[in-house]
């Protein structure tokens, strides 16, 4: 070989510049080098998708880049396939791991298999039947990625490859189904096969690296927007009281598609530097201009997977049978998105493990498709339109952009909060509505107003400046080294002590990604729902971060048991789930207790019922069902006390919920099992959330079923029309007395029916601000039996008896424990538990 064309062949290979200026090849890795690195420290330093470990996949994506670079380009696949399966273990663990490769490698086999066609579809399908019922009855931490990875995919590669003569190479078809990022977001961007394929080093090497760069910066700017507005901006349901309130719930919901679009972003820009020259996954969606204009703007991967595979085969075929161009089109873009409705129900149930079918859903996808359809059929028909004026041009796109924008919105909001437009309706009717409306149309009037100004402006521009060459690739690295190494010294916790008490704070809430836990009294959004999967560490990631590991096994797990329900309870135990969490089995009765299946509603003859109400900790979490406090202090007693009847003690505990919530608990559903005692649990969150929670029932109007309440709202001169935040402040200013009153609430309700009514405080960890001193007084007040726990630990470290990397949750030496101080208290409290019925 002449040693000109080994020189080039070797430039090729190693990503060299064709015409490298000074410094050459080290230079600019060295630039790309720095922009991952400052990079990766903004999404460590603002904890960016903390819950799906994206800083530590990052890290090996990047020390995998540093190699990738240098090798050869032959073995550059190879190396990706190898780097993203390294990614599949070092995430999910080895054994979660291992199941996504076997599977995965089960499946890609099939489609190597020299057999017809149809005969590896046929068997695809029969494996996947399997699988569906794997997903349904054996609950792993792997299933979410191995649907991401293959419940799409699997389709485009099968219909991409039906007429190809050969397989593709083995490599490539391993790295397009175990594509590194995949790990960490299930949801995940639908990429083409023969796009992946083909973008792959089609351009210069480091314009390709740069590019990469670009996106991931703009999905960090899109996720960090998210956060932004999620924390600070989406009204409360409860703040549903006017028009604009209403509004801001519009847009702010259809602004929360941030999430989707900065992940997707950021999963491009990370395949870009592996050579994957992708196109962009969404194209500014916020500035359509017509219906069929945001569908090629939003989710484009999605648009061209569902045209490839939907749209196309129908409408060519129709045409073939001698459809008209405009009815062929209309009937494929409704199976678009009659395919696009129960496709989305499809990811579903491998994200989340439940496949919805609403009718609200059904109608949103076939009204938007209808939409769709309308605007192709117009678009057809009256060309490319002839303004006759700038100004008229520039008038007319900014009104229809900003019509776009409300009413995406108004369909974001209708999927986001099921009856929205009855609502709506509901907020028209309030005295001074018209005032509202008139503002938000007034506003509506000036951005069409400023908009036009702004494209007047653009084109103005445009006019007149001269045609610049873009940027080069150094310029545009050192213009984002710059940029991004600025950006993390301001937002570092060194530069926040120079600023104010209220700026650092602040900065450090953002920081912290408090919105992930300020949104779980918030309307979870279409996207949000689907979004919401965590990623569960293998032990590898779970060594470095056991306590955030923990906490996210922890919300999965409760997501596993838990479905939501209506304003006054939040949230609920779902009835027939058994699941095991970290291994221990977790059963939910028929009355979505934490109890036996074979209670009854019932009460058995010659038994003596106690309910048990409370937290997380009451209901067991984190420990197996025959090891729950509540069980074996249930066992302790009929063995132990006298009186030769039979206790039955049945768990009411609720994981976050608090004490409104448990009130509204008892009145609906444990008075229904005729207890002859209730005991109450408290703990030192005792007064958290409980403010919230009330104000966002009364600026609702969906009060609590109690005189003491009714009472104290109305001296404290409290309605239902007040803002949300002045009801807040109110009942803040009086919260021991609306304690009382929820107190007292329950006492009386029990004396009616003859129920001992008995609070008991059970500390849970260290208790620095003497709780038990302040809420005592107030439940004696209220007329309870007052019994505590205080020291159930017997004088060992808190953090000894629980769960590891918790801090709440004892594991089951702790609730054993507990049940034995428990026996203590109930030997000295004879008072506390009612008599036996022999």
């Amino acid at each position: 070989m002449p040693e000109q064309e080994r020189t080039d062949d070797l430039s090729q290979a190693t990503g060299a510049d064709s015409n490298p200026s000074a410094g050459g090849v080290p230079a600019n890795f060295l630039f790309v080098l720095a922009e991952l690195l400052l990079a990766a420290g903004i999404v460590y330093l603002f904890d960016i998708e903390g819950q799906r470990l994206l800083f530590p996949v990052m890290c090996v994506m990047i020390g995998g880049f540093a190699v990738h670079t240098w090798l050869p380009k032959p073995y550059r696949m190879g190396f990706f396939a190898c780097l993203s399966a390294s990614c599949v273990l070092l995430v999910l663990g080895m054994t979660n791991g291992l199941y996504v490769l076997g599977i995965g490698g089960v499946l890609i086999g099939i489609c190597y298999l020299p057999i017809g066609l149809w005969f590896r579809w046929l068997m695809l399908i029969a494996v996947g039947v399997v699988l569906i019922v794997l997903r349904n009855q054996w609950p792993l931490p792997m299933w979410p990625v191995l649907g991401s990875m293959f419940m799409f995919r699997l389709m485009i590669y099968s219909y991409s490859t039906r007429k190809a003569v050969a397989n593709p190479p083995l490599t490539t078809t391993l790295s397009y189904f175990f594509m590194a990022p995949n790990v960490c977001f299930p949801l995940f961007p639908v990429v083409d096969f023969n796009t992946f394929r083909d973008s792959w080093y089609k351009e210069d090497t480091w314009n390709i690296y740069q590019k990469g760069i670009v996106c991931i910066v703009r999905g960090l700017t899109h996720l960090l927007l998210y956060r932004y507005i999620k924390l600070y901006l989406v009204p409360e349901p409860y703040e549903l009281y006017d028009v604009p309130h209403i509004a801001l719930f519009m847009v702010t919901n259809f602004a929360l598609y941030l999430h989707v679009s900065g992940q997707f972003h950021l999963i491009a820009g990370l395949l870009h530097l592996f050579g994957f020259d992708l196109p962009r996954t969404h194209d500014r969606y916020f500035l359509a201009s017509s219906f069929t204009d945001i569908w090629r703007r939003i989710n484009i991967y999605w648009k061209d997977f569902m045209l490839k595979l939907f749209f196309f085969p129908t409408f060519y075929s129709l045409r073939g049978r001698g459809w008209g161009l405009g009815l062929a089109t209309v009937v494929g873009v409704l199976i678009v998105f009659i395919s696009t409705w129960l496709l989305h129900s499809w990811q579903m149930f491998w994200l989340l493990g439940r496949f919805p079918v609403t009718a609200n859903d059904a109608s949103l996808w076939m009204g938007v498709g209808l939409c769709v359809a309308v605007n192709a059929l117009l678009d057809m028909r009256r060309g490319r339109r002839q303004d006759h004026s700038a100004w008229r041009a520039a008038f007319s796109l900014s009104a229809r952009t900003a019509g776009m924008f409300a009413l995406v919105s108004l369909f974001w909001a209708c999927w986001t909060k099921p009856g929205f437009l009855t609502l709506f309706a509901g907020v028209l009717r309030r005295p001074g509505a018209m005032n509202g409306l008139m503002l938000v149309l007034l506003g509506f009037l000036l951005v069409i107003l400023l908009g036009a100004i702004v494209v007047r402006l653009k084109g103005y521009y445009d006019s007149r400046k001269t045609q610049r060459p873009a940027a080069s690739f150094r310029e545009s690295a050192k213009g984002y080294v710059i940029g991004m190494a600025l950006f993390v010294a301001l937002a570092s916790p060194r530069f926040a002590t120079l600023l104010s008490s209220d700026i650092s704070s602040a900065l450090a809430e953002f920081r912290e990604d408090a919105a992930r836990e300020d949104a779980m009294g918030q309307v979870a959004g279409y996207y949000e729902d689907m979004n919401s999967t965590a990623i569960q560490a293998g032990p590898m990631l779970s060594s470095w971060s056991p306590t955030d590991e923990t906490q996210r096994a922890q919300a999965a797990g409760f997501d596993l048991i838990s479905r939501p329900s209506d304003l006054a309870q939040i949230t609920e135990l779902i009835p027939g789930v058994r699941v095991e969490l970290d291994g221990k089995l977790t059963s939910i009765n028929q009355f979505g207790m934490r109890d036996r299946e074979t209670l009854t509603l019932n009460k058995p003859t010659g038994t003596t019922r106690i309910a048990m109400v409370g937290s997380s900790v009451t209901m067991g979490y984190g420990v197996a069902d025959n090891e729950t406090f509540v069980r074996l202090l249930e066992n302790r007693i009929n063995e132990e006390l006298p009186g030769g009847g039979q206790y039955e003690l049945l768990n009411f505990g609720v994981g976050k919920q608090w004490a409104s919530h448990r009130l509204v608990r008892i009145q609906r559903k444990v008075f229904g099992f005729d207890p002859d005692a209730i005991y109450y649990f408290a703990h030192q969150d005792e007064y958290q959330r409980f403010v919230d929670h009330l104000a966002k029932l009364i600026a609702a109007g969906k009060l609590i079923r109690s005189r003491p309440i009714e009472q104290l709202i109305n001296q404290a001169g409290i309605t239902q029309d007040m803002p949300p935040g002045v009801i807040h402040n109110k009942l803040n200013q009086q919260r021991n007395a609306f304690l009382v009153a929820v107190y007292r609430t329950i006492v009386e309700e029990c004396r009616e029916r003859g129920i001992l009514a008995v609070w008991i405080y059970l500390p849970i960890g260290a208790d620095p601000e003497n709780l038990a001193a302040q809420l005592m007084p107030l439940a004696r007040e209220a007329g309870f039996i007052v019994c505590e726990v205080p020291n159930w630990a017997e004088g060992q470290p808190a953090s000894e008896l629980m769960i590891p990397g918790q801090q709440y949750h004892p594991h089951a030496g702790g609730h054993a424990m507990i049940a034995e101080a428990m026996m203590k208290m109930l030997q000295a409290h004879p008072e506390a538990l009612p008599p036996s019925k022999p």
